[in-house]
C-alpha cells in the first residue's frame, strides 16, 4: 500500500480519525492536524440543486436542515450563501416607479408604518435591532437597518428611506423616542397600543421571524457573524418584495 502523504504539509505520520458525513474514511495528520479523505471527489452541484437551495434559503428551515436535504456539504453551503447574500447586498428590490406622479404631483397618499424587533448575533448579549420601514399601501418594505436601538440607528434607517417617501409620506411609529428625533414632526404619528396603525409592520415582523430560521426564537440557529446576519434578512427582504403583487394606482386620463 502506498506511503499516505498529508495534502497540506506533506507528513507521513497519518492516523485514521473514523468516516466522513458520507462515510467515506478520514485521516488526520499527527503533524499539522488536517484532516483529509484519499482520492476526494467533489460533488457536482447542478443548476437545478442550486435552484432548490435557494427557495429553501427563503424557508424556515436551518443550513444544517438544507445539507440534509439535498445532500450537500455545511462548507460548500456556508460559501454558496455568502456569495448568494452579496449578490442582492444594498437592493431590497423596492420599487419606487410604482407610485404615479405627474409634474410633482403624486396620486395617492403615502403612508408608511416603522418598527424595530430583536434579533442577536452569536449570543443573545449581542442584541441586534432590525429597524423596518413598510408602504401601507403596497406592502413592499422600503428600507430596513441592523444595528442597536438608538437615535443613531434610527438616523440610519432614515437614510436609506428613498427620497418620495421622505418628503412626502406619513410615518407611524410605536412611542420610542429614537423616531422623535429622526423622523419630522409634521410627518410623524405616534401610534397608541391597539390603535392599529402599526399592525402591517408587526404582521410582516411575524413573517420575517418565522421565514427566517435564524430569527426564530428559542431555536439553534442563529447568526455567527454580523454580515450573515444582515444577508440573511436582505435575502428575504428582497424575494418578498419582487415577489408581491404591488397595488397600483389606475393611470389618469
Amino acid at each position: 500500500m502506498d506511503e499516505i502523504i498529508c495534502p497540506q504539509c506533506g507528513s507521513g505520520q497519518i492516523k485514521l480519525n473514523g468516516d466522513t458525513y458520507y462515510g467515506k474514511q478520514n485521516h488526520k495528520c499527527n503533524i499539522c492536524g488536517r484532516q483529509f479523505v484519499i482520492n476526494p471527489k467533489n460533488k457536482v452541484i447542478t443548476d437545478e440543486e442550486k435552484y432548490k437551495i435557494k427557495k429553501l434559503l427563503l424557508e424556515r428551515i436551518s443550513l444544517r436542515g438544507i445539507c440534509r436535504v439535498m445532500n450537500v456539504s455545511l462548507p460548500w453551503l456556508l460559501d454558496f450563501t455568502v456569495n448568494l447574500y452579496g449578490q442582492t447586498l444594498d437592493d431590497i428590490g423596492i420599487k419606487t416607479e410604482q407610485i404615479n406622479e405627474m409634474d410633482g404631483v403624486i396620486f395617492r397618499t403615502l403612508e408608511t408604518e416603522a418598527d424595530e424587533m430583536w434579533s442577536f448575533v452569536k449570543s443573545k448579549e449581542d442584541k441586534q435591532r432590525i429597524w423596518i420601514a413598510i408602504d401601507i399601501k403596497t406592502k413592499q418594505v422600503i428600507a430596513f437597518h441592523v444595528g442597536d436601538r438608538s437615535e443613531n440607528s434610527a438616523k440610519e434607517l432614515w437614510k436609506k428611506i428613498p427620497e418620495i417617501y421622505k418628503k412626502n409620506s406619513v410615518f407611524y411609529t410605536d412611542d420610542w423616542n429614537a423616531y422623535k428625533g429622526v423622523i419630522p414632526k409634521n410627518q410623524h404619528v405616534v401610534a397608541d397600543k391597539g390603535s392599529g396603525y402599526t399592525n402591517i409592520i408587526e404582521r410582516f415582523n411575524c413573517t420575517l421571524r418565522q421565514r427566517v430560521s435564524r430569527l426564530v426564537r428559542s431555536a439553534l440557529s442563529f447568526s455567527k457573524t454580523i454580515e450573515n446576519h444582515i444577508g440573511a434578512i436582505n435575502y428575504f427582504i428582497y424575494h418578498y418584495n419582487i415577489t408581491l403583487h404591488v397595488w397600483h394606482y389606475p393611470q389618469i386620463q
